[in-house]
């Protein structure tokens, strides 16, 4: 059995989807390699320490947070010129995610105050407010990336907002019947939202996407 070098490490790591290619994370420095014969690729220092990463779904890009500056920064393996900063400022970052398109980001305020969407071709935001979680959880796309269903909070109420991810506008917006939403997810065939609750209550619901409860399940103690 054949090993690689070690490589130094700030336990973060991930692979590529296409799992062509792995970016290991030490500080402020990026390493990418080739995942078979571990050949370095890529190597990339940022002003702040590396917080989070997360290959784009095409394999093409890394968002990489620095959540003490506040920065987000899109970076190209295709091309190595191109870069994209973004600079959250005072509102703070909490986390970052890719849309399925390859071409649009997301970050998460502090406080899940807000979440923004950027466009990567025409840098155009969109903003949406109160997302529950900081972009780790309650955020769901459908199979076909055209919806995204998101976990929101206000006046200490669960809410699912579903947006067109063309141009994020609002299709629907309901309340839920969760004491405290842990997670949602979209059935396979896009109809229908399953939302859970935490596991104090234990308790999953079934709402079709034109928000009608169709069913729920609970585990009685």
């Amino acid at each position: 059995m054949n090993f690689s070098d070690l490589f130094e490490h700030s336990n973060i790591a991930d692979y590529s989807p296409n799992g062509a290619m792995l970016a290991v994370c030490k500080g402020v420095k990026i390493l990418i390699v080739e995942s078979f014969s571990y050949q370095p690729l890529h190597e990339w220092t940022f002003p702040d320490t590396v917080s989070q990463l997360e290959w784009s779904p095409d394999s093409s890009m890394l968002l990489v947070a620095l959540k003490k500056s506040a920065v987000a920064f899109a970076k190209s393996v295709v091309d190595e010129e191109w870069t994209c900063r973004i600079d959250e400022g005072t509102a703070g970052l909490t986390g970052i995610k890719w849309v399925p398109d390859s071409r649009q980001v997301m970050t998460v305020s502090d406080f899940q105050l807000r979440l923004t969407v950027w466009s990567l071709v025409d840098k155009s935001a969109a903003y949406i407010k109160n997302p529950k979680f900081c972009a780790d959880k309650g955020l769901s796309f459908s199979s076909d990336g055209k919806f995204m269903a998101l976990a929101e909070r206000r006046d200490s109420k669960d809410y699912v907002g579903i947006y067109f991810c063309g141009d994020w506008t609002l299709v629907q917006h309901f309340q839920v019947d969760t004491f405290d939403l842990a997670d949602i997810a979209w059935s396979k065939d896009n109809t229908a939202i399953i939302v859970w609750d935490s596991c104090v209550e234990v308790m999953v619901f079934l709402y079709f996407s034109i928000n009608y409860l169709c069913t729920r399940w609970s585990k009685v103690y």
